[in-house]
């Protein structure tokens, strides 16, 4: 049972749940700071009870005032959402949902855009408050913009390291299926080394150029944020990356949460 501090108090902490499509972030937002998160299988739904249950056992209160959650995944958000009704008498704040989404979203169709990139633009542009590119670097890659006033307008999605190195495995006769690495030289002197070269550079090589298509449409160079769970490998290949950041999707939760009190008068 998690007991409820005063209403829309801007001072509680409040646990903050990113479902990804390949792990969940867990972490305490308290004090407009994102305490560090673990990170656990989303198909181990018991892990993620328990990262839940440490997050608020660590809270400085003992008790958290909302669970704030963005998901891509809708069978584990409804699992998550089933635990946190019914073991921790909540009702979930679903960004999206309940919730509004963190940054305005000029694009055709602003309710088939996942709520991660959505959440990701929101926390990179609170920090800057300028124009800038965000590159995730997870299940999928994305690459997505958000202009000088603050709207997320669009993006391009790719498929990631894994995905791709099991497509070219799964789609061909004879193609192994390699680990993600970046060989000594471009050029691969085996399959493996082909395989890798042509996944993780290509990978690279695609965001650095999504990235300058996006300096020509707007004749000036976004700043560049990257986050995702492949970033720290592919970072040092990554020159044109200004800022990476761990954990932004997390903590663009948390500003959804915080626009949310502050549209509520808290």
């Amino acid at each position: 049972m998690i007991y409820t501090p005063a209403p829309y108090d801007a001072d509680a902490p409040v646990v903050v749940i990113d479902i990804g499509n390949t792990s969940v972030a867990i972490a305490t937002w308290f004090k407009a700071a994102l305490m560090t998160p673990p990170s656990v299988a989303t198909e181990h739904t018991p892990a993620i009870y328990e990262a839940l249950i440490a997050n608020v056992e660590a809270m400085p209160t003992g008790h958290a005032a909302a669970v704030v959650i963005a998901s891509v995944v809708p069978e584990a958000l409804d699992r998550v959402r089933e635990y946190v009704e019914t073991s921790m008498d909540r009702i979930p704040l679903v960004v999206g949902e309940r919730l509004p989404l963190p940054i305005d979203v000029a694009v055709d169709e602003v309710h088939a855009v996942g709520v991660d990139r959505v959440c990701a633009a929101a926390a990179a542009y609170q920090k800057l408050e300028t124009a800038c590119t965000v590159i995730d670097f997870g299940t999928a890659v994305t690459v997505d913009l958000v202009d000088g006033d603050g709207k997320f307008v669009g993006g391009a999605i790719l498929p990631g390291v894994k995905m791709q190195l099991r497509a070219l495995h799964d789609q061909t006769a004879v193609l192994p299926l390699v680990e993600p690495g970046f060989p000594e030289t471009p050029y691969g002197k085996n399959t493996t080394e082909a395989i890798q070269n042509g996944v993780c550079r290509g990978i690279a090589g695609a965001a650095r150029a999504l990235v300058e298509a996006y300096s020509a449409h707007l004749n000036h160079w976004p700043h560049v944020v990257a986050t995702g769970g492949d970033l720290q490998w592919l970072l040092p290949h990554c020159d044109f990356i200004d800022t990476p950041v761990r954990d932004l999707t997390l903590q663009g939760v948390g500003v959804a949460y915080a626009k949310y009190l502050a549209a509520m008068g808290a």
